[in-house]
């Protein structure tokens, strides 16, 4: 009977550190954005990261920037192209996007 719950829990402990890993590991990956050009992206109120978000960065800011929207972070397309963009999170890793304008 000891050892039946001994394996429980072992297997109960494997399951959730394989979902946490997975979770992680798909949180790596750019989430992708399609924006055309002079549209806005609102980061916050996305889901894709939680907020306040701080220092926003893009790698190339010929075609998106970091900009203020009504009270959340946001990124706008600049010109055609495709660049990285990312903010720091309030928790957790930096949350990074791929941002494609059109």
């Amino acid at each position: 009977m000891r050892r039946s719950g001994l394996l429980a829990c072992i297997a109960l402990a494997f399951g959730t550190l394989f979902v946490a890993v997975h979770h992680s590991r798909a949180q790596d990956e750019p989430f992708p954005i399609e924006l055309r050009v002079g549209e806005a992206f609102a980061a916050c109120t996305s889901g894709q990261i939680v907020c306040p978000a701080r220092t926003p960065i893009c790698d190339d800011p010929k075609i998106a920037v970091p900009v203020d929207l009504p009270g959340v972070l946001g990124f706008q397309g600049v010109a055609p192209g495709t660049t990285l963009c990312s903010a720091a999170s309030a928790a957790g890793p930096r949350r990074i996007f791929r941002i494609t304008v059109r």
